[in-house]
């Protein structure tokens, strides 16, 4: 590609032309969206503020942020995972009925097989991850007394994800009728599955901490769990891995669309 044609982000001409374009086609909501999905992935010290600020105006037009939201995980990579999850937090986010359709039909899904032989880059358990946080939205609406979405959730307890089903038993347990539903759940549940009905969820604060995790180890373990100083061999393969995975994902920074470590649910999702 001819230099005098490249932007300094990379972009060619035609490619900015584009995405002005497509910037110039957003709604005023979409406009929002845009810039609350952006705030997800902010690192700055007024990040969450900034956040919070953006999901308040947002909040103001439900009706359309669903739409605009939809429209934008239709619009996403199957394989861009962490956009499709930034949409289905900002959905879940919105705490509004009007994006119960949407996390609802998302939770139902099929999950599709599995696409990577790595086990420690599951495609089955990303879509998971998608589908959970989009079943917390649904537990939020539950727990306000939206009827629609504790019939949601029940649905959720027939699907075959086991971490669907874990997660849509506590949103019932945890909804106006969860006391009346736990003998009903107890009956449809397998036996091997009803310890599913005692769990409760724990702040990590409030958890038991290990004082000293290296306490029952022998000095030869705990001489091995020192973790030494890579030569320059193994920084350079670890910047060429994370440069091939930014390039896997592919999207710029200024559209925002990939949380990362800012804190909020994602990474607490265990991949089961």
């Amino acid at each position: 590609m001819d230099e005098s044609n490249v932007s300094p982000s990379g972009e060619g001409s035609d490619q900015l032309q584009v995405r002005e374009r497509e910037a110039a086609r957003l709604s005023p909501v979409g406009t929002m969206v845009r810039d609350l999905l952006a705030k997800m992935n902010a690192g700055s010290d007024d990040a969450e503020d900034e956040y919070q600020q953006a999901l308040k105006r947002l909040r103001e037009h439900p009706l359309d942020a669903v739409i605009e939201l939809a429209r934008q995980e239709c619009s996403c990579r199957a394989e861009d995972y962490s956009t499709r999850w930034a949409v289905v937090y900002a959905a879940a986010a919105l705490e509004h009925r009007a994006a119960l359709p949407l996390l609802k039909n998302i939770v139902l899904t099929p999950v599709p097989p599995e696409r990577n032989e790595d086990p420690h880059a599951s495609t089955v358990a990303e879509e998971t991850i998608i589908r959970t946080t989009a079943v917390d939205g649904v537990a939020a609406l539950a727990r306000r007394g939206e009827e629609g979405a504790v019939e949601a959730l029940r649905e959720f307890v027939d699907l075959p994800s086991f971490s669907i089903r874990r997660a849509a038993i506590q949103g019932l347990l945890a909804s106006p009728r969860g006391d009346d539903l736990r003998n009903r759940l107890r009956e449809c549940l397998p036996k091997d599955q009803a310890f599913l009905l005692d769990l409760k969820r724990v702040d990590v604060r409030d958890a038991p901490q290990v004082d000293d995790p290296q306490r029952h180890l022998s000095e030869a373990g705990r001489y091995a769990n020192k973790a030494g100083s890579p030569d320059l061999q193994d920084r350079r393969r670890s910047q060429a891995t994370a440069e091939r995975r930014e390039g896997v994902h592919g999207g710029e920074p200024s559209e925002g669309n990939s949380p990362d470590a800012s804190g909020r649910e994602r990474g607490e999702k265990g991949k089961e």
